[in-house]
C-alpha cells in the first residue's frame, strides 16, 4: 500500500497542468528505469535488494568430520524486478544563482511489499563558479564509479554511500577545469558499525559531521582528483562517569581518475584511510586492549580498498572491472572489534567482465562476477591470519528501460 501510495502522488503531480508550472516558473524533469534480472549465485552471499545491489560471498559453514561447505549451495531469481523514478526541478534565481532541486527513489523486489530505497533529495544554488548544494545525494568520495550492469557499481570495493550534506564547489579557471570542494556531512541510512551494529547514533552522539575536502582537475580527456575526510563518531556513553563520551576518529584519503577517448573509457579509484564502514568497506574499529586505569580507548581499523575498469565500444560495450580491498588491522592490541563480518576479512578481490548492448531507450546486458573473500582468525592487533579463501561465481542477465 505504501508503494501504491507513492506512485499515485508521484503520478498526480506528473499531470499538473503545464500552465501552474510556467506560472511559477518552474519546470520538471521526470527521469527513471524500469529493469528485469535474473541472476544466479554458486555461494550464500551478503547482498541487499533483494539479491540486486551484490556485495560479496558468506564465510564457509562446516561441521566436525566434514569440510563440505554447507554454503555453497547455488542460488537463483528469475525475473526480478526493480524501478527507479526521480525528478529534476529548475526554478527561478534565488540569490543571484539558478535553482534546482533533485528527489529520487527506487523500487525493487518481486515480494510484497518489496522495498523502497529513498535515494537522493536535495536543494542547489548554482552561481556562475559555484554550487551550493543541501541535502541527501552521493558521498563526494562516491562521484566517480564503474559503468557495471549490476546497481551496486563497484562496492564494497567502491565506496557506496549517500548522506545528509552541506557541500559547496568552486570552480576555477577560464573552462572551469578545476574543481575544488568542501562538505559537512552526516550519517543517515549508509552509516558506522558499532556495539549495536550498524547504526547512525554513533555518529549523533559525537555531534560533530564528517569533513571533506577535495580538489578534482580536467585535463582535456583526462579527469584526476582526491580529497580527504575527517569523522568523529561516539560508540560509548558513560553514563556513571557523567555521562562521559568516548570517540573514535579516523581520517580517509582517496585518488580517482578518468580518461575517455572516443569509444574508450578507463576509470580508477583507491580508497586507504580508519573505519570506513559507512563507505561500505568492510572495515570498523576496537576497543584498545589496555587503556588507561578508568580510561576506554578506541582505535579505528585501517583498510585499502581499490578497482579499476577498462570499457570499449559504442551502442555495443565491452567491459573488464577489476577490485581489491586489504584490512591493515589498528596497530593496537584490541579486546572487541565491531567491524563488517567481525572483522574476520583479510583480503578480497573481484573479476568482472561485463557487456552492455543499448539500443533506444533499451539497456541488455550481461556480467560476469568472480568475488573472493579471505577469511580467517582475527588477531589481537586486528589483522587477521589463518585464511582460507570463499568464492562466489554471479551471472547476471538484465534487461532495463530509461526515459
Amino acid at each position: 500500500m505504501k508503494i501504491r501510495k507513492i506512485v499515485m502522488q508521484a503520478l498526480i503531480v506528473s499531470l499538473l497542468p503545464a500552465s501552474v508550472n510556467a506560472q511559477k516558473n518552474v519546470s520538471i524533469d521526470w527521469y527513471g528505469f524500469v529493469a528485469a534480472q535474473s541472476w544466479i549465485n554458486t555461494h550464500e552471499s551478503v547482498a541487499g535488494a533483494e539479491g540486486f545491489l551484490y556485495l560479496y560471498p558468506t564465510d564457509e559453514v562446516t561441521v566436525p568430520g566434514d569440510d563440505h561447505d554447507r554454503n555453497a549451495v547455488p542460488q537463483g531469481s528469475w525475473f526480478g524486478t526493480m524501478a527507479r523514478l526521480g525528478f529534476v526541478l529548475k526554478g527561478p534565481e534565488v540569490f543571484g544563482a539558478a535553482s534546482r532541486a533533485k528527489a529520487e527513489l527506487e523500487f525493487s523486489g518481486h515480494s510484497a511489499p518489496g522495498s523502497v530505497l529513498y535515494r537522493h533529495a536535495f536543494m542547489a544554488l548554482d552561481w556562475e563558479k559555484s554550487t551550493l548544494t543541501l541535502g541527501q545525494t552521493w558521498h563526494p568520495m562516491n562521484d566517480l564509479f564503474p559503468s557495471t550492469v549490476g546497481i551496486a557499481i563497484g562496492s564494497p570495493f567502491n565506496a557506496l554511500n549517500r548522506s545528509p550534506q552541506l557541500r559547496y564547489e568552486y570552480f576555477m579557471g577560464s573552462d572551469k577545469n578545476v574543481k575544488l570542494t568542501g562538505a559537512a556531512i552526516f550519517q543517515a541510512a549508509n552509516s558506522s558499525v558499532g556495539p549495536a551494529g550498524k547504526s547512525y547514533t554513533y555518529a549523533r552522539m559525537s555531534i560533530m559531521p564528517m569533513f571533506y575536502a577535495g580538489v578534482d582537475f580536467t585535463l582535456g580527456d583526462l579527469k584526476v582528483g582526491g580529497g580527504l575526510e575527517f569523522q568523529r563518531i561516539s560508540p560509548v556513553v558513560d553514563l556513571a562517569d557523567n555521562n562521559k563520551k568516548y570517540y573514535v576518529n579516523g581520517l580517509n584519503g582517496m585518488i580517482q581518475a578518468q580518461y575517455n577517448k572516443d569509444k574508450l573509457s578507463v576509470k580508477a579509484k583507491t580508497l586507504i584511510g580508519h573505519d570506513m564502514s559507512h563507505l561500505g568497506i568492510c572495515s570498523g574499529f576496537g576497543m584498545v586492549a589496555n587503556p588507561n586505569p578508568g580510561e576506554v580507548e578506541y582505535a579505528p581499523l585501517a583498510a585499502s580498498s581499490s578497482w579499476v575498469q577498462v570499457q570499449y565500444g559504442g551502442e555495443l560495450k565491452y567491459g573488464l572491472m577489476g577490485g581489491y580491498m586489504s584490512n591493515w588491522g589498528a596497530g593496537k592490541d584490541l579486546s572487541a572489534v565491531y567491524a563488517v563480518e567481525g572483522g574476520r576479512i583479510d583480503k578480497m578481490w573481484r573479476v568482472a567482465p561485463n557487456i552492455q548492448y543499448v539500443v533506444g531507450n533499451m539497456n541488455l546486458g550481461v556480467e560476469y562476477e568472480l568475488t573472493t573473500v579471505a577469511y580467517g582468525d582475527r588477531q589481537a592487533d586486528g589483522t587477521v591470519k589463518n585464511t582460507h579463501e570463499v568464492s562466489n561465481n554471479r551471472l547476471l542477465l538484465s534487461v532495463m528501460y530509461s526515459f
